[in-house]
């Protein structure tokens, strides 16, 4: 393990993705029917060798917990590392002042009771796969203060915006970084995963202050860039990398996941991808199923059609229904001779039998968690 470093998940940054995440952070939303997205900020830590975890909650602390199995799903070991959930309580009564930066305020013992040198922070929305060891090591070697990840976006008029986009000089420096408007094709744009020195964050940290009390680690990394000649390199990431910045984003890239290649090139052999298990049997499908192209996760009953669509656990589906380019969250039951097209299902709703619930393309219909219809 590497025990100079620790690794912070901060959710703080997170967009809203509508109804979707309005009683859930984008961290603990399911993903692909069986996992959350922080689950693979989790599986690069541990695969990268990082065993002390620091998880920064903005609010919906429950969610998480009930993903993380109150600590008790992942491995927690004091002598090999340990996962830590911070919040920032008064920046929950005060929502302006609740951000990245006043939760490691409120949360300082983290650093002050590690010996560790390097802080490595990652963002959940942005889902990919990444070895942080060799881009660690390369920091330390180059004796850096801090380190940026990026990615050549060649559709960032569309995607990663609001993100933030950077310019480089010959030695990968950044000299610029601004808002990604949309209106370049092609950008260097920050994946928010960052890499700082401990004595970095502590500078950071104490001059935030007196820079502006509103400012999170998003803002603050830009401001130091303009006003003081603190200098970030930049580490070029190649490989499958999206943003999960909206609803229909969080649906488009999920149905992208269904084709072979794309699937690939995220879940790779050599890198696991871990998750909370259920102790739950496999998807049953009866004589009337006719399932296709689609991910259907275990305790499923099947006895319906299902194309180009996503189930998550103990979904029933019962006979004469037709579930396409859909998603289907758990422990929903979708009855008989039920029409589902273009639609997002959330958990524990029942959708009574000849009901349709349909959308369309690029406007995705939403049934919220619960429903019954």
């Amino acid at each position: 393990m590497l025990r100079d470093v620790i690794g912070l998940i901060d959710c703080h940054n997170c967009p809203e993705l509508g109804p979707l995440t309005a009683n859930r952070p984008l961290a603990s939303t399911s993903f692909l029917g069986r996992f959350a997205f922080i689950d693979f900020c989790l599986s690069n830590f541990t695969n990268s060798e990082i065993g002390n975890i620091g998880i920064l909650v903005k609010d919906h602390q429950r969610s998480i917990l009930k993903h993380l199995g109150n600590n008790t799903a992942w491995l927690r070991n004091t002598k090999t590392g340990l996962e830590q959930i911070l919040t920032n309580e008064r920046g929950i009564l005060n929502p302006p002042y609740n951000h990245d930066i006043n939760n490691l305020k409120e949360n300082d013992w983290i650093l002050y009771s590690s010996n560790a040198s390097y802080l490595v922070f990652v963002d959940p929305h942005i889902v990919t796969n990444i070895d942080l060891r060799p881009i660690i090591e390369e920091h330390i070697d180059r004796r850096e203060t801090m380190t940026v990840v990026y990615s050549e976006v060649p559709d960032s008029d569309t995607s990663f915006l609001n993100e933030n986009a950077i310019e480089l000089d010959e030695d990968n420096y950044v000299i610029h970084t601004e808002k990604n408007d949309g209106k370049r094709k092609n950008a260097k744009v920050s994946l928010s995963i960052w890499i700082i020195n401990r004595t970095g964050l502590a500078e950071i940290i104490k001059r935030h202050g007196s820079v502006n009390p509103l400012y999170g680690l998003k803002q603050m990394i830009p401001y130091l860039l303009r006003a003081s000649p603190f200098k970030i390199h930049a580490h070029r990431h190649e490989g499958y990398v999206r943003c999960f910045d909206s609803l229909e984003n969080y649906v488009r890239y999920s149905f992208e996941l269904l084709e072979p290649d794309v699937y690939a090139q995220l879940f790779r052999p050599d890198w696991p991808i871990y998750t909370l298990t259920h102790d739950t049997p496999p998807a049953l499908y009866g004589e009337t199923a006719d399932v296709r192209n689609s991910f259907v996760a275990n305790g499923c009953i099947v006895q319906g059609k299902v194309s180009h669509s996503i189930l998550s656990r103990e979904v029933k589906v019962g006979p004469g229904s037709v579930i396409e380019d859909s998603i289907v969250f758990s422990d929903c039951a979708i009855g008989n001779d039920v029409v589902v097209k273009n639609a997002l299902i959330d958990k524990y709703c029942v959708v009574t039998q000849r009901q349709k619930v349909v959308g369309r393309e690029g406007a995705t219909a939403y049934l919220r968690q619960g429903a019954i219809l």
